[in-house]
């Protein structure tokens, strides 16, 4: 009666020490997966929205704009595909309420840029389409309660200033304008606030504006960088939002409203970044100035408050990447400059492994345990 006590209380031991490591356990035991597109391509852009990871557009090898959707489904493991209302490039992509949005981007051959706007709506599974209020590629999106907002980019025109808002809750949508027009700039939503950072003005000169709404008091102010920062991507964790370029991560804590800097392991401009629990990723992107691509992930653990660094099945920039379930997935992208024919179907998916996975693991050593010392 006592060794089974002794046993009951030594699995409880390993469980108790399985649940207090777990911000730890999710850096360090990540399981990467790949997976394959159902077309080569890049700079095409994702969201999620239910249980699904959407992957939509890019550029395809023969220089066309695809209106490819490939959809993983987490609940079932399976993937499948849908189709835009037409095909276009640098499209800016998230997801409000049950709606995902994608909206804008590049049409070839038009060579023009686009204002549509499909939605999918995954509570009844149908799309429709809407409009910007201007027709711009290379903007960028978040969301931040029932607004969808979308800014910046570049039209016909130049750089763009506008924001595209879409309120969910009234189906309804408003304009309004960023300090300094800008193409290529950061976006994320952290506590009640989005935040639009960084960009490229003209065709090189980088930003250093930081434009930010407040959804509790529906106001626009803004503040600047200490210097001009491009091709930004943002993500969001433990109440810090990340955004992610070149050499550095610039961090914003939204609770001591202070900025703060941490160095990539690697310098590369068009790191894609994404958040998986209490870890933030930014994978991919190229070295240098059109240097070659890199398959550096660097992961900021807040659990541990560590930086550790992982690596994508293939180096790749122009790639997009989104968190479904407890999945970050790392989708498409270019290997090289050298044509549309480096376009890759690629997806690299990181997992963090389910509790009882972890547990059965603790339970197995267990057992070793046991089995040595009878």
């Amino acid at each position: 009666m006592k060794k089974t006590s002794n046993s009951v209380l030594l699995c409880l031991v390993v469980f108790a020490v399985i649940c207090m490591s777990w911000e730890v356990v999710f850096a360090a035991e990540l399981v990467h997966t790949t997976a394959t597109l159902s077309q080569r391509r890049g700079g095409l852009c994702s969201t999620s929205v239910g249980d699904k990871a959407m992957f939509a557009g890019g550029f395809a090898p023969g220089g066309i704009s695809s209106n490819v959707v490939d959809i993983y489904d987490a609940t079932q493991g399976v993937w499948g595909t849908a189709s835009l209302s037409e095909g276009r490039y640098f499209t800016a992509a998230t997801t409000v309420g049950s709606k995902a949005l994608f909206a804008g981007g590049w049409r070839v051959p038009a060579y023009a840029p686009s204002g549509v706007v499909d939605v999918y709506d995954d509570d009844t599974g149908l799309w429709s389409t809407m409009t910007l209020s201007q027709d711009r590629c290379s903007l960028a999106a978040t969301t931040i309660g029932s607004k969808a907002i979308f800014a910046g980019g570049y039209s016909d025109g130049g750089n763009s200033d506008r924001i595209d808002i879409y309120d969910a809750d009234s189906d309804t949508w408003s304009t309004h304008t960023l300090s300094e027009a800008r193409w290529g700039l950061g976006a994320v939503s952290v506590g009640d606030l989005a935040i639009f950072a960084g960009g490229v003005q003209g065709s090189s000169t980088l930003s250093d504006a930081i434009d930010i709404y407040n959804v509790d008091t529906d106001q626009w102010y803004s503040t600047t960088f200490s210097e001009g920062k491009g091709e930004l991507s943002g993500t969001a964790i433990d109440g810090k939002a990340f955004f992610a370029g070149y050499s550095e991560v610039e961090i914003y804590d939204v609770v001591t409203d202070i900025w703060s800097s941490e160095s990539l392991s690697v310098s590369k401009y068009g790191t894609i970044a994404t958040s998986l629990g209490d870890l933030a990723l930014f994978g991919g992107g190229y070295v240098s100035n059109y240097g070659p691509p890199t398959d550096a992930v660097d992961i900021y653990d807040a659990g541990s408050n560590q930086w550790l660094t992982a690596r994508l099945s293939e180096a790749r920039f122009a790639l997009t990447a989104t968190t479904v379930g407890n999945s970050a997935i790392f989708a498409g992208g270019r290997t090289g400059w050298s044509g549309w024919a480096t376009c890759t179907a690629t997806v690299d998916i990181y997992t963090i492994p389910e509790p009882t996975t972890l547990l059965l693991l603790g339970l197995g050593g267990l057992g070793l345990l046991k089995k040595g010392r009878a």
